[in-house]
């Protein structure tokens, strides 16, 4: 049963990834920044010594970033041996399968079977909380979710003496910490705790067991050098940036300070309450709805805020009351970690800067690992105390088991989180059908690539297309310092190492580039049926708008009243409407009283319109000068 619940915690990892490699999984947005890093590992000017550009630079003067480059090393075999997209996902995939297979093997080290069956329906659970495509989707807030569980029964295992997850946790320990700087204070703090514990049970098996001290030391020294070696190896690459290159760690400490604007340690007990005391809890919908006001979420209330984290208080109190008089060290440490996580989560929740996007919901999502360990240490506290039998052993273990399955059956489906980039999967085939015709950019390098990140806020296309270039062998160089940042110090535009310059319109944006540029790739949002089908559509609307047809619905009219702070609109200019988005906006709103038969004509324009605007993209390349020359790019007309 063991070995099943392992297999079906395993299975929606491997489901997903298998499922995006064969429909062409495309990384999109910051997710396309992970293959072309990784690619650079294997380079000789580009090698990563840091992690990607950190959201608290928007919080101070200093462009930081996250402190390793640790995920890139990892994923760098998987890329070169399978391409960007297949590689990338496959590499995620087997990063969270050898941590399940962790988490699976050192549980049992500690509880038997048993207890490794336990936390394979847990670990299920998250993944299923997670959804399928976060599951290979390389955004470090999403990927680090099972490698930080991973890592909270790593600290248990060595606070109880299990000198062979030493090096085992300095590796995992080194991916969290490096990867996302959430994790900053967590993952010292529960280090030193695992470590205190060791050292504590190791002084006493030196009094208990006199005889058996010396194989022990010469095992736990080994253990000891074992881990020393790996965390060197894993921060070889920060260091010779902080020695030679920006030294960005040491920009991070002496920013170490809570930023000016912070959520502060109330707002962040309550944000904390509601994913470990309060319902959903951790389970599915919390990801997506926690600190997103549009799917009608609050934050608890202060009295629910501390009533909720009392009664987990008292729970935890419960466990440990329970676990140390029945003299079982191994969930008194357990309690130890979880208590000692959820301080050190307290303290980071309230440091958590409010940056110019506001508060940013995935840099919380280590409460859900955090939470998921809690829920499987008092689950495991109270079956070691009342699983006395083998019978009741058997039981709670095939209890556990097709608990396993169940989640991991429900975490099969296709599901995204709607903030990740992975949310924006109905782009992958616009951005393939771009990247087929980047080939006519061959030899027309190096380009500038800074314009592509300017169409319009967090659209899919733009470090995608950069991906492209990277794949083709075609060379880019960018100015924007945050760009350089994510790139790559080797590729900064210095005034005269690029030839051209290339430009993304999305939609209906405006083209930035110079008159006359012209047009080297496109892919339009509509089919010349759907195309037919809305300009028929406008046609009608536009003729019932200028008849004077259009009218606001009660909803409508209280939203758009004067007093609201939103001028009058003019419902019978249907240019004016169309032109500037209103009507969509309204439609969108459920402001307009419409019948049936309209009302369907309306949102079906609205749903035309807003493929056209999202999925027609269109490049163009312009000329620079480089050292005196020109360079003649293309021949189609602009646009």
């Amino acid at each position: 049963m063991f070995a099943a619940s392992v297999a079906f915690a395993v299975l929606p990892v491997v489901v997903a990834v298998g499922r995006a490699i064969n429909a062409g999984w495309t990384p999109l947005s910051d997710d396309a920044l992970f293959p072309i890093r990784a690619r650079d590992v294997f380079s000789y000017h580009h090698v990563p010594l840091i992690g990607l550009d950190s959201s608290v630079s928007l919080t101070t003067s200093t462009t930081l970033h996250h402190p390793g480059p640790l995920q890139f090393d990892l994923l760098a075999v998987p890329v070169k041996l399978f391409g960007g997209a297949a590689g990338t996902a496959l590499g995620t995939g087997l990063i969270n399968v050898a941590a399940i297979l962790a988490i699976a093997i050192f549980t049992a080290r500690r509880g038997g079977p048993v207890l490794g069956t336990v936390v394979m329906a847990v670990t299920a659970a998250l993944c299923w909380t997670m959804g399928s495509e976060s599951l290979f989707e390389p955004w470090q807030p999403l990927a680090l979710l099972l490698p930080f569980l991973c890592f909270l029964v790593l600290a248990w295992s060595v606070s109880c003496g299990d000198v062979v997850a030493l090096p085992v946790a300095a590796g995992v320990g080194s991916l969290v910490f490096q990867t996302h700087v959430s994790y900053a204070l967590l993952v010292p703090v529960l280090s030193l705790w695992a470590v205190g514990g060791l050292v504590l049970r190791l002084r006493r098996d030196r009094r208990d067991d006199g005889a058996a001290w010396p194989t022990t030391w010469r095992r736990t020294v080994r253990a000891v050098t074992l881990a020393a070696a790996v965390a060197v190896l894993c921060w070889v690459q920060p260091a010779i940036d902080q020695l030679f290159g920006q030294g960005n760690f040491g920009q991070l400490l002496q920013n170490a300070s809570p930023p000016k604007r912070t959520i502060g340690y109330g707002y962040g007990a309550r944000i904390a309450a509601a994913v470990l005391a309060l319902p959903p809890f951790w389970w599915r919908p919390s990801m997506n709805e926690t600190l997103n006001p549009l799917k009608g979420w609050t934050p608890p209330s202060t009295a629910e805020t501390v009533l909720s984290l009392t009664v987990l208080a008292a729970v935890l109190g419960a466990c440990f009351w329970l676990a140390h008089r029945r003299r079982d060290p191994v969930m008194t440490r357990a309690l130890g970690v979880v208590g000692v996580a959820i301080v050190a989560g307290f303290a980071t929740a309230g440091r958590i800067p409010i940056t110019a996007f506001g508060l940013e919901a995935h840099v919380f999502w280590w409460l859900w690992p955090l939470a998921a360990f809690g829920t499987f240490v008092v689950a495991a506290t109270l079956l070691r105390a009342v699983a006395r039998r083998p019978g009741a052993s058997l039981l709670a273990a095939f209890a556990a088991t097709v608990a396993a399955a169940v989640f991991a059956a429900l975490a099969v489906p296709t599901m995204a989180v709607g903030s990740s980039p992975n949310g924006r999967e109905d782009a992958i085939p616009t951005t393939r059908a771009i990247d087929r015709q980047l080939g006519r950019l061959a030899g027309r390098g190096p380009i500038l690539v800074d314009p592509l990140l300017k169409s319009r806020l967090a659209d899919p296309y733009g470090l995608a297309i950069i991906a492209e270039l990277q794949r083709r062998g075609i060379p880019f160089v960018a100015k924007d310092a945050q760009l350089v940042g994510q790139l790559g110090r080797a590729r900064q535009y210095d005034g005269h190492n690029a030839r051209a310059e290339l430009f993304l319109r999305v939609g209906n944006d405006p083209v930035t580039a110079p008159p006359g540029t012209p047009l080297v790739a496109r892919h339009d949002g509509l089919d010349g049926r759907e195309r037919r089908e809305m300009a028929s559509l406008q046609q009608s609307i536009v003729a019932y708008i200028n008849d004077g047809h259009l009218h606001l619905n009660r909803r409508g009219i209280q939203a758009l009243a004067p007093h609201g702070g939103v001028p009058p609109l003019n419902l019978t200019d249907a240019t004016s409407l169309l032109r500037g988005g209103q009507l969509i906006d309204l439609v969108n709103h459920g402001y307009l009283d419409l019948d049936p038969g309209w009302d369907r004509r309306f949102h079906r324009y609205v749903q035309l319109a807003g493929l056209a605007d999202i999925h027609t993209v269109e490049l163009y390349l312009a000329a620079l000068p480089s050292g005196g020359r020109g360079t003649a790019v293309g021949r189609s007309p602009a646009r």
